[in-house]
């Protein structure tokens, strides 16, 4: 007994240290189990931080992208719009010279308006595109793509403590080590190679629980780890359900989604910069050919410029545009008839400003424009079709390459411009040995990192065809939702047939999933369904996108049932919630938001423009360009009319009468510039001209210079210098003031030649001389040395009934010197004017140009007691002449005023001369040769016409002084004139009636 129980007693120490030794053995590897345990959450937590920071720098690059090209879009959109308006208005045509023909300024202005109307639009879908670009990175990175930063709850999970080992399962704490399996993953190459997944091998890639293994039974703390790390960061029941192992980054599917409102406004805008420069280099061809030939006189320089610029017009076509593969297109190689447009306009203009007229050349001419119009019409049409997107039958597909642009086959672009779109689209999936932690770590999935591209079957203890089943089960419920009446009415027919197609498909697809494998091809049509589906009611519907993406996903993380996301937008099946747009965003209820129909629409705008004035091209053949708006003939330039009669009715240079009324003069030199009679000098009035009409005046160079010849001789002819009055004038004498003296009997009146500071001496003019030359009589006026220069004077009854000078100075003030005049050699003594006021009505300080006064009888010279009237100019105001009359007497008199009188030329007009007649009358004459009468009392003209003696006279110019009119009728002009080989200047006068004045330039 003693030996059994020895025997007993040894085998349960032996059993008690062999229990002992298992205890400590395991207690051991559970503490270092533990110790690697948080290390590797810890490190696994830091790589996801890192691909998180990662993946957010993906989202502002993207971001950047669009926002930088944009602007840079809306830079040069901006600058070549400031040089459309410069075209408009300081480059534009007629400026500094005639205008050009109407045709050529239709070709110019239609385009600077087109490349106007292009820039303006670039910059408002540019801006667009760039601000949707930032607001919807921002959105993403404050709302989804955050840093996986782990809760201190899971860190306390991932935390274990030594105590804990004694509340694992009795197996796991005397498991005997090479017996029992713990289940941990296999490291070693064999394993890797036999591992599920791998080739050949239907069972998941990754790592799968120990507890999960078929045949391995797994330490409790082991299948704790891997149950911790495969619970994720996110609610459970949130995960997507089947998401395929190489699925492109969540940031990437959530960014393709929100990139789909603007992609299309950011190549739309690059678009628009091409059309926009296309119209701008099309519009300098045509605005040279208009402005170097009309206003710079150079023939060949203005074909130079324009080939140069066409060539340039050429090479944008050829660098932006080109051939897309499999698109079916009416008018290719269309595009090259717009800088061949320009060569029949340039023809048409060499034609139109020939030397010598002829009716050939004008038919010709008609010709060249008319082609001209249709080339820049077919161009037109060729635009619209290359900036229509592809349909969806022949959509492009991009090729993805490293340093390329990119985007999804599902973008519906112009793939004409589909090399400098510099677009870039989130990739659709993970590349060969790319993989995803953020995601492992958020839902966490851990994958392994060699299953990167690999079709990931279902999971473990779930059929294949489970799976499939439920992705075709949501792909129905979406077609059923698709084809509702609220839903599938909104498409258009293109619409229709994509999810007809679509449809087809799928079901085709459908029926072989009883036969096929794991990897059927029903997984990626399902895919392709969903993702056809939410394009389709996006792009063509204009309704929200569905809250899910391809795969069932939606942008806050979360999964839902395909029967929820089918039921969200049944808010649509409400007809009258789809008329009012009430059911859709604001932007999406908005009309016309298509940023192609926006360009397109502008593009079509322009070829109607074209139509309509080819259009009225052949209104202007038939009744001529002038013969629905006119204008003066030095605003016209030849073109294609005769340099012949009839001239059009009107006012050349400013003069009264009609056009070819009197006979011509050198000044004018307008007889190539008139218009012929529309009925009977166009094409079209000739070919309906009826026999019997008098044959057309001879034409050509030889006979305009005939003409030209005949006006001039006879403005030679008529062209007289007129002949001064022969007085011998005191030496020392430079007058520059007139005043008209009473009339003298026997006949002829006296006239008084006064300088600024008083010397003067008077002359009869108007009688006949035999013999010597009478001399001047000289006087002085006294009293008024301390006055500032004298600028006006008038000589005639006064106001106490005897006669004498009234003086105006520089300064406005008033004198009067009466009584008869002084003997030769006397003095005229001068003081301030009696029982007026002594100063004009001017402020303090004023300094006038010219001034005048005299004595009336009554108020403007209409009868009555002698009133003291007044004329001025004020050097602030040269352009208007004051008048004022004195009402009352002495200190109670006021000035009142009666007008203002324009000055011919403005204030422009160098010297003037005021002079009040005896009848009434104010007398203007300028410096210029203007020569103006006008009646105080109604304002009424009694004259305007220029005088012999001014700067359009026939006399040297630049020593007219001073006018004035004679009481016997005529005017008297007072002329410095140098004399021959002297500096010395001696005084002319002339008298000639206001008509014969007319004549002497005229006649």
């Amino acid at each position: 007994m003693l030996g059994l129980g020895s025997e007993l007693m040894a085998d349960a120490a032996i059993g008690g240290g062999v229990l002992l030794g298992l205890f400590n053995y395991n207690r051991g590897n559970y503490t270092y189990d533990s110790s690697f345990r948080f290390e590797r959450f810890s490190a696994a937590r830091e790589f996801a931080i890192a691909q998180a920071e990662m993946y957010r720098g993906d989202l502002r690059a993207l971001s950047a992208l669009t926002m930088k090209k944009n602007t840079i879009y809306s830079i040069v959109a901006s600058l070549c719009m400031a040089l459309n308006v410069a075209l408009y208005c300081a480059g534009r045509l007629g400026l500094h010279g005639p205008s050009p023909p109407t045709w050529i300024m239709g070709l110019w202005y239609t385009n600077n308006a087109a490349s106007f109307s292009f820039m303006a639009l670039a910059i408002w879908l540019a801006t667009h595109a760039a601000f949707r670009a930032q607001s919807a990175s921002v959105s993403l990175l404050t709302r989804k793509i955050r840093v996986p930063v782990p809760t201190l709850k899971q860190l306390d999970q991932a935390r274990r403590f030594a105590s804990e080992f004694e509340q694992q399962s009795w197996g796991d704490i005397f498991r005997v080590p090479y017996i029992n399996n713990t289940g941990a993953p296999k490291t070693d190459e064999a394993a890797q190679a036999s591992a599920p997944g791998r080739k050949g091998s239907s069972s998941r890639s990754h790592s799968a629980p120990p507890a999960r293994r078929a045949g391995r039974a797994a330490s409790s703390w082991v299948r704790d780890e891997f149950e911790t790390d495969r619970a994720g960061i996110i609610t459970p029941g949130t995960s997507v359900p089947n998401l395929p192992v190489d699925a492109a980054p969540e940031h990437f599917r959530l960014y393709m989604q929100v990139q789909k409102e603007w992609y299309a406004y950011d190549i739309y805008a690059r678009v628009a910069i091409l059309l926009g420069l296309l119209s701008f280099v099309h519009s300098l061809g045509y605005y040279g050919l208009g402005h170097i030939n009309i206003e710079l006189r150079a023939f060949w320089v203005a074909h130079a410029v324009g080939f140069v610029l066409m060539v340039l017009h050429g090479l944008l076509l050829r660098f932006d545009i080109v051939k897309p593969q499999g698109k079916k297109e009416m008018l290719p190689y269309c595009q090259w008839l717009g800088p061949i447009a320009w060569v029949p306009a340039a023809v048409g203009m060499s034609l139109d400003f020939r030397v010598e007229f002829n009716l050939t050349a004008i038919a010709i001419t008609w010709v060249c424009v008319f082609l001209s119009y249709v080339l820049q019409f077919v161009y037109t049409l060729r635009l619209i079709e290359i900036c229509l997107p592809d349909d969806w039958r022949t959509a492009f597909k991009a090729e993805e390459r490293i340093g390329g642009t990119w985007w999804p086959q599902s973008w519906h672009v112009p793939s004409s411009f589909q090399h400098v779109l510099y677009l870039v689209a989130p990739p659709l999936k993970l590349q060969p040995g790319q993989h995803d932690l953020y995601r492992e770590i958020k839902e966490g999935k851990g994958a392994d990192v060699e299953d990167a591209g690999v079709r990931q079957g279902p999971p473990a203890g779930q059929a294949p065809t489970e799976n499939v089943f439920a992705q075709i089960s949501y792909v129905d419920s979406l077609f059923e939702w698709a084809f509702q009446d609220a839903v599938f009415g909104r498409l258009s027919t293109q619409g229709k047939n994509q999810i007809r197609g679509l449809y087809d498909g799928y079901e085709s697809a459908k029926k072989k999933v009883p036969t096929a494998s794991a990897d059927s091809e029903i997984a990626r049509i399902c895919r392709e369904c969903i993702t056809g589906i939410n394009t389709v009611i996006t792009d063509d519907g204009g309704m929200q996108p569905l809250s899910g993406n391809d795969s069932g996903y939606d942008t806050a993380g979360s999964a839902h049932s395909p029967r929820l996301v089918v039921q969200e937008p049944a808010a649509l099946k409400t007809d009258e919630a789809y008329r009012s747009g009430a059911m859709l965003p604001p932007f999406l209820a908005t009309q016309h938001v298509q940023p192609w129909r926006l360009v397109v629409s502008i593009v079509v705008a322009l070829a109607v423009a074209w139509v309509f004035l080819i259009g009225a091209l052949v209104v202007d053949v038939i009744l001529g360009e002038q013969a629905l708006v006119t204008a003066p003939h030095w605003s016209r330039p030849p073109m294609t009319r005769q340099s012949l009669e009839p001239h059009e009715l009107g006012t050349p240079i400013g003069f009264p009468w009609a056009a070819g009324a009197k006979p011509w003069i050198p000044q004018q030199m307008a007889w190539h510039e008139e218009k012929r009679r529309a009925e009977m000098e166009t094409l079209g009035g000739r070919r309906l001209a009826v026999s019997g009409l008098p044959p057309m005046p001879r034409a050509g160079f030889s006979a305009a210079v005939e003409e030209l010849m005949a006006v001039l001789r006879q403005g030679a002819a008529v062209g007289q210098a007129p002949t001064p009055e022969p007085v011998s004038w005191p030496s020392f004498f430079e007058p520059q003031l007139l005043a008209c003296g009473p009339a003298v009997q026997g006949g002829g009146s006296l006239v008084a030649a006064l300088t600024s500071r008083g010397f003067g001496a008077t002359a009869h003019v108007g009688r006949k001389v035999n013999g010597d030359m009478p001399a001047a009589e000289r006087f002085a006026l006294a009293g008024i040395s301390h006055l500032p220069p004298l600028l006006g004077a008038s000589w005639g009854t006064m106001g106490a009934g005897e006669g004498g000078l009234t003086l105006v100075s520089r300064a406005g003030h008033l004198l009067s010197c009466p009584g008869p005049r002084p003997a030769a050699g006397g003095a005229w003594a001068c003081k301030a004017l009696a029982g007026a006021h002594s100063m004009l009505p001017v402020s303090e300080g004023a300094r006038l140009a010219a001034a005048t006064a005299a004595w009336l009888s009554g108020p403007s010279g209409m009868g009555g007691a002698p009133r003291l009237h007044a004329a001025f100019i004020d050097e602030a105001m040269p352009e208007l002449v004051a008048l004022f009359m004195q009402d009352g007497e002495g200190e109670a008199a006021s000035w009142l005023p009666l007008g203002e009188v324009q000055v011919p030329g403005g204030a422009d007009a160098t010297k003037i001369s005021l002079s009040l007649t005896g009848e009434g009358d104010l007398l203007l004459t300028t410096a210029r040769g203007a020569l103006l009468r006008r009646r105080l009392s109604d304002g009424t003209v009694v004259a305007s016409a220029p005088h012999a003696w001014g700067v359009r006279g026939l006399v040297p110019t630049g020593g007219w002084q001073a006018a004035c009119s004679l009481q016997h009728g005529p005017v008297a002009h007072l002329h410095l004139r140098k004399e021959e080989h002297s500096h010395a200047r001696r005084p002319d006068l002339i008298a000639a009636a206001l008509e014969d004045s007319h004549k002497l330039f005229f006649q």
